[in-house]
């Protein structure tokens, strides 16, 4: 997280990632930039799956009688996103279920951590809340394209405010004070940085499966 928010683009720490496996552990450089890929692709596949259900529980959604196709949707993408891991990312299939729930968990997490910066901020209706979230993971897919995601969740935010009709100034301050808090947890980061603590295998027979799907 540290590197991933403190060097622009928020894919610095994967890179970083992939270069010191390589150089640690000699694994190919091809497969691991295949597992970080996948890494993403997986986090989109969870943003996806939040998404789905989040809009199954819009007012509007539910009004126009659209949210029986949310369950569709939702076994559609998720079989997509399987089918296209089994296509592109065969050796990393077998992990593919795990990495998706603990993704998934992650995302909620941080969803959750949202809801309570905006209960702190400005308690607003139900419904709100569910906005609330849905602009955020649209603003976690598009802050790949910024540093850490800085400018472009405040101007996602900031936009929605107008199209959903809530306070532009609360909005953007809970864009701003979820990148603050981010930034905070990062600098953790830079302890392990610094000290450099030598990596180890401590689960050999998963690094031995692990090191078929590299090498």
């Amino acid at each position: 997280m540290f590197y991933n928010f403190f060097i622009p683009g928020g894919i610095g720490g994967d890179a970083y990632k992939v270069y010191i496996l390589n150089k640690k552990f000699k694994w190919s450089i091809k497969k691991l930039s295949a597992a970080v890929l996948l890494d993403r692709f997986i986090g989109l596949t969870a943003i996806g799956i939040l998404l789905i259900i989040l809009l199954a529980c819009v007012p509007l959604v539910i009004k126009l009688n659209l949210i029986w196709a949310a369950p569709f949707v939702l076994i559609l993408g998720v079989l997509g996103s399987y089918l296209f891991t089994k296509q592109m990312f065969p050796s990393f299939l077998s992990v593919y279920p795990k990495t998706l729930l603990l993704s998934v968990c992650i995302q909620l997490l941080q969803c959750i951590c949202l809801v309570f910066i905006v209960k702190s901020i400005s308690p607003v209706e139900t419904d709100q809340y569910i906005t609330y979230v849905i602009v955020f993971l649209i603003s976690s897919v598009l802050s790949v394209f910024s540093f850490s995601g800085i400018g472009v969740r405040e101007m996602i935010f900031y936009q929605a405010s107008s199209l959903f009709i809530f306070n532009s100034t609360t909005a953007v301050t809970i864009g701003v004070l979820f990148s603050i808090i981010t930034a905070f947890i990062s600098l953790f980061g830079f302890i392990f940085h610094v000290k450099k603590p030598e990596l180890k295998c401590i689960n050999t027979n998963y690094i031995t499966s692990l090191t078929r799907f590299v090498q």
